[in-house]
């Protein structure tokens, strides 16, 4: 991935790569990089929006895609932690190809072993980042600890449906390969860990029928160049899922459909913020 990457940004357009570029490689959770748009609608959406939102954490960040578009819409510092050291790499190699450079730095760790201490962030953002993490109690108490009294967690995240299981769900998706690799849950389960955890939920939204509509229209062919299309077509896009999610996209794209289609994934966006 990483050579192909390096390869397609030197074909850089005059203006310079801008942010939203990367849009078809570094934002692959369901909604695109509309979702993301729509999730930091509700940052610092305090009763009295007053707090610093000035120092961020997105966890399993992938990319960076939601990284840099914090730092692009609000002038965030951002840092953007994943496991997979690849990509960080990308992460750190697309975000260099940007001018002027995000205020946003990468680093390979563990979400459920946070490498930083109590009270750094003013906010955590987390677009489908969970649903490999199996001790999500733990995560919650994580993320409770590195945020400043008063922080915000900002989720986008899959769930499994009330009356759905694991078993129910049909693999590879883009989060797993197989099912032992993968820990859903139910809104309600997480909800609790959540409190348990010190939190209490000040926005939620079920956008499953939104990511529906959307992966439909992400799967519909689009007409190609002598097609006899009545508009004119674009030139195929340089940043594509395949890119980073590897040979069986197609199918994990297919299975996602699938999935939603059949009642057995829920995909909400949510708001936490510390218990008063």
């Amino acid at each position: 991935m990483l050579e192909k990457l390096a390869q397609l940004i030197k074909k850089a357009p005059p203006e310079k790569w801008q942010v939203e570029d990367f849009c078809g490689i570094d934002q692959l959770h369901l909604g695109g990089i509309g979702a993301t748009h729509k999730l930091l609608d509700w940052l610092d959406n305090s009763l009295d929006n007053t707090l610093d939102i000035s120092y961020g954490l997105d966890i399993g960040c992938g990319l960076g895609g939601t990284s840099r578009l914090v730092w692009a819409k609000h002038g965030c510092s951002m840092v953007g932690l994943d496991i997979n050291t690849s990509y960080i790499d990308a992460a750190k190699m697309l975000s260099a190809s940007i001018h002027p450079a995000p205020k946003c730095q990468f680093v390979v760790g563990n979400i459920l072993h946070l490498p930083f201490e109590k009270h750094t962030f003013d906010f955590v953002i987390s677009q489908h980042a969970c649903m490999n993490i199996k001790q999500k109690g733990d995560l919650l108490k994580g993320l409770y600890a590195v945020l400043k009294p008063g922080g915000q967690v900002l989720m986008h995240e899959v769930m499994l449906q009330p009356n759905a299981t694991e078993a129910d769900i049909i693999y590879p998706t883009p989060w797993a390969n197989k099912k032992d690799e993968s820990h859903l849950c139910t809104w309600a389960s997480f909800n609790s860990l959540a409190v348990k955890a010190g939190f209490e939920v000040n926005h939620f939204e079920d956008d499953t029928n939104a990511a529906l509509h959307w992966i439909r229209q992400a799967r519909t062919p689009k007409p190609t160049s002598g097609s006899g299309a009545a508009t004119p077509t674009t030139s195929k896009p340089l940043f594509t899922p395949s890119l980073a999610l590897g040979a069986m996209a197609a199918d994990m794209s297919a299975n996602m459909l699938y999935n939603i289609e059949a009642g057995t994934l829920q995909v909400v966006s949510i708001s936490l913020r510390e218990a008063l």
